[in-house]
């Protein structure tokens, strides 16, 4: 949350840049990355205690993950409506959601071949399309769609972006608790993102087009970018390595009940990470496009981030679950509880 906060209203991004251009770019991408790879983890966490001959369980949790993608659909283009500088990643959620129920029930092997395959073909599948039909293989569809933009020319491409959730939904079948486990994916994540980031820099720099570098703007070149929303094989490999770094860096911070308490504020935020999203459009509506395209400073950066902090952490310890996670929660559990056999 707080790095999309910085992709959106830092002044890291504005060319020339302010205070923080030398890092704030690292949450360019990455941030909504590992948002979907975090989304898989909270589909494992929905089905993780379903055995996997229990039929009933598995159709109430088809019943609640569709139901909360038929939530997020008119949610997402309602927040596009707001006409904010900012893509709203909600409708492609909704889209991606309705991707993983046929996989719920594979073994954690076949979602890792699968988000491999993915990994590999989606992205000369969907940027070739897109280069096809568009005539650019930049991202064109900014709002809903209809399916289309959000599988293929969205900037969030289901099409490609899948492969977060699937690799997701494999991290969050795993021992959770376990200092172990959260140091293997540090370990791991640090490993694959060198090996994307790096590999697809190593060739960038050795592939020619007759006389002219090879321009990542275009096809095929764009096949080897590691910028952020490329959607290439490498930027998408590097970023799955980031999102388990990250992960297994906050199970290893929080693993102690002194981590747990100093960084509840912070948990207490990503908690409801769908209220404090939404209510961020709201907030950058209301600041208007200049506050994203030319900030200014990143004074309203640290107040968003600090008043989403302080509202999750207040909200927490008194009422619990979020507004919108809550709404999420009641929806989908009322309809999966007339789910029979």
């Amino acid at each position: 949350i707080i790095g999309m906060l910085i992709a959106h209203l830092g002044t890291g991004h504005v060319v020339p840049g302010g205070w923080g251009e030398q890092w704030m770019w690292i949450f360019d991408g990455r941030s909504s990355a590992l948002f979907a790879t975090l989304a898989g983890v909270s589909i494992a966490l929905m089905t993780r205690s379903i055995t996997h001959d229990d039929s009933l369980g598995w159709r109430r949790a088809r019943v609640k993950i569709a139901i909360r993608a038929a939530i997020l659909l008119p949610l997402g283009i309602a927040l596009q409506l707001l006409g904010t500088p900012v893509v709203v990643i909600l409708v492609a959620y909704s889209v991606m959601f309705l991707m993983t129920l046929p996989v719920l029930r594979l073994p954690s092997r076949w979602l890792l071949a699968i988000a491999g395959a993915v990994v590999i073909i989606g992205p000369v599948v969907v940027l070739g399309l897109r280069d096809l039909t568009t005539g650019t293989v930049g991202p064109t569809t900014v709002n809903f769609g209809f399916g289309w933009g959000e599988l293929v020319t969205g900037y969030y491409p289901a099409g490609i972006w899948i492969a977060y959730l699937l690799v997701g939904m494999v991290v969050g079948r795993g021992a959770l608790a376990s200092r172990p486990y959260a140091a293997k994916l540090v370990a791991v994540g640090v490993v694959v993102a060198a090996a994307g980031y790096g590999l697809g820099k190593v060739l960038l720099g050795t592939v020619t087009t007759g006389d002219y570098p090879a321009d990542v703007l275009f096809w095929p070149d764009v096949l080897l970018s590691t910028e952020p929303h490329s959607s290439s094989t490498f930027e998408v490999v590097g970023n799955i390595g980031v999102a388990l770094s990250g992960i297994g860096l906050c199970l290893l911070a929080t693993s102690g009940r002194v981590g747990a308490l100093a960084l509840s504020p912070l948990a207490a935020a990503g908690s409801m990470s769908l209220t404090i999203y939404s209510v961020q459009l709201v907030v950058l509506a209301i600041l208007g496009d200049d506050a994203v395209w030319y900030p200014q400073s990143n004074v309203p950066l640290i107040a968003l981030a600090l008043a989403s902090i302080a509202f999750a952490w207040g909200w927490r310890a008194i009422l619990g679950q979020g507004p919108l996670e809550r709404l999420l929660k009641v929806a989908s559990d009322a309809s999966a509880s007339r789910v029979g056999r």
